[in-house]
């Protein structure tokens, strides 16, 4: 009886915390609302705009904003954007970071957490937030607890590994990122504008940063990882750089929206490339880019002679023993690459020496591990090819395939293969003005 009495009485204060929140954020004109809102959609049924119960805010440092970004609907006058001659206070808007709440979609009758910052659509986010549903469960319209299964058979490993790999080894180097970056979208530093960018698996952010450095361009990045919640924090107070966690193959946002959709190294890590590629794909608007680098069949066709047993056999190790590092627990996963570390040094060695000191080495180079310069590299990017559950992949003109079956034009394979860029015709290409 006793317990009864404390958990309705429990239950009943943690909704009046909620409903007091709710209120006050009514009080304050609607106005707590994120830019993010306007290109967000249902990720079950495409729905939009998302409903919101505003639980806590935060405020950022709002950026000088020119003209109207927001194309479809404005969280912050609560309308439409077409038809209205409303001012829009769009710096305002940009300054306030919702920091704990839940969008609603009506039409499918789902709700969508969002969770320190960081809006949340995969259907099992309630085990990795179990304290955030207790104590706003009030602020939930549709407690119907999703099917699970079928997330869990295709992400639960994929979700786990990089999860891990993010939040565990704090490495990146920001000029090496923007090398990658540049070359792999086959841009250059100052030419953004003030375009829309999408990143496909933006894992801990490190190419977010590359484009918020050069602002006034904006960017969203979807991982399906907790490597969002870092993401998140590597970019706190920067205005222009957006967060969500999703799945590639269910995206949360409406279509033909970005002025530029890439990928770097995570279309050929999900349960089928193919249709990743096809549900970006759909995110561009008419004259946009899409931009996308994956890995190259370790054969490829133009390869002949002693290369090409060399390579064939090198995979064939590799395929090997990722049936093994796929199965172990990550942290030992992690151990056995610091040990690979030191091989990895020395088929660098070998890799860049010539005469009899390479033909010693060479066998080294039959292991497939990274030969990065720096160790603390080298034991994140061999952690990162053995750990993933899927690995694909490709030869460059596969992915041109691609490219042309979805339409797309001005197809260019320039730089490190298997990099592919490519239009959506039609008109556009800028942000909304």
């Amino acid at each position: 009886w006793h317990s009864c009495i404390l958990n309705r009485t429990s239950a009943f204060w943690n909704d009046s915390i909620v409903h007091w929140n709710w209120c006050i954020a009514r009080c304050n004109g609607e106005r707590l609302k994120h830019r993010l809102r306007d290109l967000l959609a249902c990720c079950s049924c495409g729905s939009s705009p998302l409903d919101l119960t505003v639980i806590e805010t935060a405020l950022v440092p709002a950026p000088a904003v020119d003209g109207v970004r927001c194309s479809h609907y404005c969280s912050w006058c609560s309308e439409k954007v077409e038809g209205s001659g409303r001012a829009r206070p769009c710096a305002e808007c940009y300054g306030t970071e919702i920091t704990q709440g839940v969008l609603h979609c009506d039409a499918c009758r789902r709700d969508f957490p969002v969770i320190d910052g960081v809006p949340r659509f995969n259907p099992d986010v309630e085990q990795d937030f179990p304290s955030f549903f207790k104590l706003y469960g009030g602020a939930f319209r549709y407690r119907e607890a999703p099917d699970l299964a079928d997330f869990r058979a295709l992400h639960a490993q994929t979700k786990r590994s990089f999860g891990f790999q993010w939040l565990r080894f704090q490495v990146t180097d920001h000029e090496e990122n923007r090398a990658v970056f540049f070359s792999r979208t086959e841009t250059k530093p100052g030419s953004l504008g003030s375009k829309l960018f999408f990143e496909a698996g933006c894992g801990m952010g490190r190419y977010l940063q590359v484009i918020g450095d050069e602002r006034p361009a904006e960017v969203v990045g979807l991982d399906l990882s907790l490597a969002v919640n870092r993401a998140y924090e590597e970019a706190r107070g920067r205005p222009f750089i957006h967060v969500v966690q999703g799945d590639i193959l269910q995206l949360p946002f409406r279509g033909a929206t970005f002025d530029h959709v890439y990928s770097i190294g995570v279309l050929h890590h999900t349960p089928d490339m193919r249709s990743s590629f096809r549900s970006i794909v759909k995110l561009a608007k008419p004259g946009g880019r899409v931009s996308i680098w994956v890995y190259h069949v370790w054969r490829p066709p133009e390869l002949h002679g002693l290369k090409a047993v060399h390579a064939t056999m090198k995979g064939w190790i590799a395929g090997t023993l990722r049936k093994v590092t796929t199965c172990i627990p990550l942290s030992l996963l992690c151990y056995l690459c610091y040990i690979a570390a030191p091989v990895g040094w020395l088929g660098r060695c070998a890799d860049r020496t010539q005469g009899p000191v390479r033909i010693l080495l060479s066998p080294l180079l039959m292991i497939p591990c990274s030969i990065h310069a720096k160790w603390k590299v080298r034991v994140l990017d061999t952690f990162d090819w053995y750990s993933p559950r899927f690995q694909w992949k490709h030869t460059v003109a596969e992915i041109e395939d691609w490219f042309r079956e979805e339409g797309l034009t001005n197809i260019s394979t320039k730089g490190f293969p298997v990099s592919v860029r490519g239009t959506v015709p039609g008109q556009g290409g800028t942000v909304n003005r």
